[in-house]
């Protein structure tokens, strides 16, 4: 090779248009090849990162929602815990029957009132121990019927036990003699219920004696239902994982009806992850029957996993399609400058040297490049050229980001953007002790209604209605979509200081809509919460994010309360 160029410069037959011709086309070539490959391995960066932080984002939301629902089980049971543990001063105050009674009653009612609005609650129960009692049981338990409502079930129908014996009614109510503490039990079958169901329990213990035990039994089929509904836009599915990653708990179809089925893990990660509360802004790769797939999860307050799993060529196809585009511009923008160079062949060294400089800076990833002028008329062409293929890389790399963070419906940021956003504004509260931002949820009510009624296209222009108002009054600060009907909005500078303010006017502006729309589902009805943050308890910006969704979620159930409708 060395000899050949060696021989076809030293060639005297040789003219110097045509050398300069051969260099030019040589020196064009290593420029769209290293161009390209920069460009291509840039945005797949970009890529990696967004599937990467796309997956967690929706085990986080997801896990957020479900974690929910637990807290107010625990804090229900707390409470009721709690209070019995005040009344009692004495261990052996609860053995006489009619004290007994008086302070059952006292919590019977408030107890049984708080969880009937829910339906993923089941049962309830305070459950006097028959060791306290001599070999008595006392207490109450209520049971959801099919019509929806708590009835009372003697108590020693359900909680006559032999712990010898695991066929009677109470066995698994038994609490193990180190547990001192409140406890979430793994899901199992409950004979009574007819339902597999997870427990959280509460012993109540007064002077180092078991008086009591507190607890509210969830319906664990509720809880798969709502996960067997989430998926991803790479066709990935939900399911849970036990604590100690062994069992995994998928929802089946099988003659219109749905089961649970609990099968064991045989691909368990491995140990370093299992000690983990989450994947973080990780992917795990993994194979699921065959099936190269990769992972996020994070871990519930159960202390089971939510794993949202997806196919590792379907969460990767649009890095494989960006290899395809780029390749495919680089051999067009390639040929162009092949014939650009063939007719344009009368180059000086001057402006190739200067040429070379610009195309080092390019391929170093730098496309806002100065590329000089030239009083040759065929240089002048081949610099327009690199100009403009400049130009179409720097306006593909800027497309691609922008299909990345902006939402393709409603034109506001996406999950990808808020990620980035939420990622900075928790380094500002790690850095800066008197940073100042809020939150605000948005949530647009009945989409399912409209969607059911008039077509998803109606309810896109009720999304994009919802975007509108919002970026209306918030104009100055980020509106991010983070899901289908969900939008979250970060309020620093002059929109926190005015956030009442602008509460005001959102509001204003809503019934304005509502008012001058000419169709139902242009007349929206958005949920809204907001939280500030407080250093004084918010140590991450999810704290504040809770809070928010938690006002909005009240905000929410109050509108459908006024109109007689389910939360959706």
């Amino acid at each position: 090779m060395k000899n050949s160029l060696s021989n076809f410069f030293n060639n005297k037959k040789v003219s110097i248009r045509f050398r300069i011709t051969v260099v030019t086309l040589l020196f064009v070539m290593l420029i769209m090849s290293f161009t390209s490959f920069v460009s291509y391995m840039r945005v797949s960066k970009i890529i990696d990162d967004n599937i990467s932080k796309t997956l967690n984002l929706v085990a986080e939301n997801q896990a957020l929602k479900i974690n929910n629902t637990m807290i107010r089980i625990e804090d229900e049971v707390d409470a009721i815990a709690s209070y019995i543990y005040n009344q009692v001063e004495d261990p052996e105050y609860l053995k006489d029957s009619t004290a007994r009674a008086e302070l059952l009653s006292r919590t019977e009612n408030f107890f049984v009132s708080y969880i009937q609005s829910y339906d993923e609650i089941v049962s309830n129960y305070v459950y006097i121990v028959p060791e306290y009692l001599n070999g008595d049981v006392d207490g109450y338990y209520y049971m959801r019927t099919s019509a929806g409502t708590m009835e009372d079930i003697p108590i020693t129908d359900f909680f006559y036990h032999d712990s010898d014996n695991v066929n009677s009614s109470g066995w698994y109510y038994v609490i193990p003699e180190d547990q001192q503490s409140a406890r979430w039990i793994s899901p199992y079958y409950d004979p009574s219920l007819d339902l597999y169901v997870t427990t959280y329990e509460v012993p109540v213990y007064i002077d180092d004696v078991l008086i009591c035990m507190v607890g509210i039994n969830m319906d664990f089929d509720y809880l798969m239902q709502s996960i067997a509904t989430i998926s991803t836009k790479g066709g990935g599915s939900a399911y849970l994982a036990s604590e100690d990653w062994k069992v995994h708990y998928h929802l089946e179809e099988e003659d219109h009806n749905t089961y649970i089925e609990a099968i064991p893990n045989i691909n368990k990660p491995s140990f370093d992850i299992m000690l983990r509360d989450s994947s973080d802004q990780e992917l795990i790769r993994f194979d699921q029957n065959g099936v190269d797939s990769v992972m996020s999860f994070v871990t519930l307050r159960n202390g089971m996993k939510l794993i949202i799993s997806e196919g590792y060529k379907n969460a990767y196809r649009a890095r494989t399609d960006t290899l395809v585009f780029v390749t495919i511009l680089s051999m067009i923008i390639g040929l162009g400058f092949v014939s650009l160079s063939i007719i344009n062949s009368q180059i000086m060294s001057k402006p190739i040297k200067e040429l070379t400089k610009v195309a080092k800076k390019i391929g170093n990833g730098d496309f806002d490049v100065d590329i000089p002028d030239s009083n040759i008329t065929e240089f002048q062409i081949l610099a327009d050229t690199l100009k403009t293929s400049t130009g179409q890389l720097k306006r593909y790399t800027k497309s691609m980001e922008n299909r990345i963070y902006i939402d393709e419906l409603t034109h506001v940021k996406n999950k990808a953007a808020y990620t980035i956003a939420v990622n900075d504004i928790q380094h500002h509260i790690d850095t800066e002790p008197n940073y100042c931002f809020g939150v605000a949820m948005f949530d647009l009510n009945y989409l399912k209604n409209i969607n059911d009624k008039y077509g998803h296209e109606a309810g896109d222009i009720a999304i994009k209605t919802c975007s509108t108002i919002i970026c209306k009054i918030y104009e100055h600060s980020p509106v991010f979509r983070v899901g289908g009907d969900e939008f979250v909005v970060i309020l620093t500078g002059n929109d926190y200081e005015n956030r009442d303010e602008l509460e005001e006017k959102f509001f204003i502006e809503l019934k304005n809509n509502q008012k001058s729309s000419v169709h139902f589902y242009e007349a929206v009805s958005i949920a809204y919460g907001m939280a500030v943050y407080d250093k004084s308890m918010d140590s991450n910006y999810m704290h504040v994010f809770s809070r928010a969704d938690f006002e909005m979620y009240k905000c929410k159930n109050k509108d459908h309360l006024e109109v007689g409708t389910a939360p959706r």
